[in-house]
């Protein structure tokens, strides 16, 4: 008798899951139209953002899954950082509105990065639901280039990393797992160039004065 392979079913239950979530969002729509009053259609929001947050998550951990399993190919292009950006706030900003925070980004009008955007769209996407849980009141994502690097950072402005956190690491990503940052590290080191790949870094904002999450990716 063939030996069944776990993960391989684990992935398939996470993608049949995601699919089904993405018919609830679906039905959830119809609801959205109906009068709710004030409060009915806040608590909807909020489930609303957070059903679309635990399909990125989905998504991610099949990321996670092929990229563990080495199934998973880069597939590196060339991006304008504003557009990319762009497109990360726009997706992720309804989630921040619906805790009452800013969601911006700055970069550089004509910087363009080397990288595989699907990837970096499930890292920052991490990253950015992380910063919700602790922000007080804004979220940066900036992009700039340091030392043949295009370093993509995360920050917010609460409490930062401290001593306790870095014991505790389930703490600061997907709901307690961890699998956030070891998503967001594989993903950063399966990019490479000339023997150089990609790490991340948990730093202090002194811009905004809490946490930083930086992706530095080699060019």
């Amino acid at each position: 008798m063939q030996k069944i392979e776990i993960t391989t079913i684990l992935a398939s239950a996470i993608h049949e899951s995601k699919n089904q979530l993405g018919t609830l969002l679906y039905q959830l729509e119809a609801l959205k139209r109906l009068d709710l009053g004030h409060e009915g259609k806040k608590t909807l929001t909020k489930v609303e953002e957070g059903m679309k947050q635990l399909n990125d998550e989905w998504v991610e951990y099949l990321y996670l899954y092929r990229l563990a399993s080495d199934g998973y190919d880069v597939n590196y292009d060339s991006h304008a950082l504003d557009e990319f950006l762009d497109d990360q706030v726009f997706a992720l900003k309804p989630s921040a509105v619906a805790r009452d925070l800013s969601l911006t980004y700055q970069t550089d009008a004509d910087l363009t990065g080397v990288f595989d955007d699907r990837l970096m769209t499930a890292v920052v996407s991490t990253a950015v639901y992380n910063a919700l849980r602790f922000a007080k009141s804004k979220i940066e994502i900036n992009a700039a280039m340091e030392d043949d690097y295009l370093v993509i950072s995360i920050e917010d402005d609460g409490k930062g990393f401290n001593a306790s956190h870095e014991k505790e690491d389930e703490l600061l990503f997907n709901n307690n797992t961890g699998l956030g940052l070891y998503f967001a590290e594989l993903s950063a080191d399966a990019h490479s160039v000339e023997e150089r790949n990609g790490t991340i870094k948990k730093l202090y904002s002194e811009h905004l004065g809490g946490a930083k999450l930086a992706i530095y990716l080699p060019q």
